[in-house]
């Protein structure tokens, strides 16, 4: 019994001393460097443990040069697109007092009873701090909008082309658009000593894509109607409707309604004043002319098999049909509608060209190849080489980008032709190759380290 109460007030006496030793240890160690760095800290390779504020600001000052005042910065967009701008124009610089009271502030957290593991693990195995940038954001935003046409990228719509009555489709490409915000968030993460920022960019997605195609292979039918251009105001009008309907893409069981398509016909629309019949009679009213466009669509229609929903004839023939073969609308009342009752996409395709009015269906036959056109690139980086060299004019420490450098390229655009989904034929349209500039950076001759400060 003796020996398990001796045994306790031993391990009580040994923890007491442990304790009374680690808080005296501790204290000790605050009141030392209460107003001084601890052993261990470091910036980016440069020991500033042992020094006061003012030692440790003029320290990172020579041993972390960067950048100099005559330094680019280079921004890097897609395909390797590059350009320039200096430093000093966004106020870009290392917080030089920010980073030694950051190294103040952590002795100071470190050096406490609550952080006693902090404290000792600095102090056997060093710590390591961050150089802290800073710039102005507000410039370096100005500056990227300016920049933002000289590297966006409309998106382009999938096209087709017609030969004969067979179509080819031509693969849509998305555009991009310089995002500002996350630019600057890159700049704000660049490593010390860099001097290239990745442009960042959102994805614009074409309005119309081959997927919203897929399916159109031929056309289906193709009706042609004359008109005078004698009459300027009805050629317009005529010309008004045959933009509004050219293009609209119908999917399968869809309802196609004219008076939907080209709107109000009113001054404020775009249409003019010309003949149309009402009652019987020829009388000017806005939108004469747009009746032709119904009608030559109304044809074409027939001609495709598609199925016809809504269809009123004229009080009176018209001349640019055969009686029994024409279409008219009116305000709201009267419309010319009709259903793609097919399984595919159907695609109205309307021109004038010179007098005449051209509406053609496009669509889906079987036993025609669907044929996509489309481009392929391919691009393979070759990264720039860095080269130091000394320069005993630098002073000690100091570091001058003489070259940022650029990355190198290799670059191919090929066409690809589909058929059937499977790529028949392929070529190379396009190949640059751009070699690597390297990066040249001056050192001047190095920092004697001034370590820890006896006190």
């Amino acid at each position: 019994m003796n020996k398990v109460r001796l045994t306790t007030f031993v391990t009580f006496a040994l923890g007491i001393q442990l304790f009374v030793s680690i808080g005296l240890s501790t204290a000790v160690l605050k009141l030392f460097y209460r107003d001084s760095i601890l052993p261990g800290i470091s910036v980016e390779g440069v020991d500033i443990g042992g020094l006061n504020y003012q030692q440790a600001l003029t320290t990172l000052e020579q041993g972390l040069p960067w950048p100099s005042l005559n330094n680019s910065l280079v921004l890097v967009g897609q395909e390797g697109k590059t350009t320039e701008i200096q430093f000093s124009s966004i106020d870009f610089r290392v917080d030089y007092e920010g980073i030694a009271k950051e190294a103040i502030n952590y002795s100071q957290r470190a050096s406490t009873w609550q952080d006693i593991r902090l404290l000792f693990g600095t102090m056997n195995t060093g710590h390591k701090l961050p150089a802290i940038i800073h710039f102005d954001k507000e410039a370096f935003s100005d500056i990227l909008n300016e920049l933002a046409n000289q590297f966006n990228q409309r998106p382009r719509d999938a096209q087709y082309a017609i030969t004969g009555d067979k179509v080819t489709l031509f693969q849509d490409v998305k555009g991009s658009k310089l995002d500002v915000h996350q630019t600057i968030k890159q700049l704000e993460d660049l490593s010390f000593g860099q001097h290239k920022v990745n442009l960042q960019f959102e994805v614009i997605d074409p309005t119309i894509t081959v997927e919203q195609y897929k399916g159109i292979n031929s056309r289906l039918a193709i009706f042609v109607t004359q008109f005078s251009l004698a009459d300027g105001e009805r050629t317009h009008n005529v010309k008004l409707a045959s933009d509004l309907i050219n293009n609209l893409l119908i999917k399968p069981g869809e309802l196609f309604s004219m008076n939907n398509a080209l709107g109000p016909r009113s001054p404020e629309s775009g249409y003019r004043q010309a003949m149309v019949i009402a009652d019987n009679r020829l009388v000017p009213d806005y939108g004469g002319g747009v009746c032709q466009v119904a009608t030559t669509l109304y044809n074409a229609v027939l001609l495709s098999g598609l199925k016809v929903t809504e269809r009123v004839p004229h009080t009176r023939p018209v001349p640019y049909v055969p009686v029994g073969k024409d279409a008219t609308i009116a305000g709201d009342i009267i419309d010319f509608k009709f259903m793609n009752n097919s399984s595919y996409p159907i695609l109205i395709v309307s021109q004038v060209q010179q007098d005449k009015l051209l509406v053609s269906i496009l669509g889906h036959r079987e036993g025609v190849s669907a044929r996509l056109v489309k481009t392929e690139t391919q691009r393979s980086i070759n990264k720039a080489p860095r080269q130091y060299i000394q320069d005993p004019l630098l002073a000690p420490g100091q570091v001058v980008v003489r070259n940022p450098g650029i990355d190198g390229h290799e670059q191919k655009i090929f066409e690809i032709i589909m058929e059937n989904d499977i790529e028949i034929e392929r070529r190379l349209i396009s190949k640059t190759v751009a070699e690597p500039v390297p990066e040249v950076i001056a050192l001047g001759p190095k920092v004697k380290n001034k370590g820890v400060l006896n006190k």
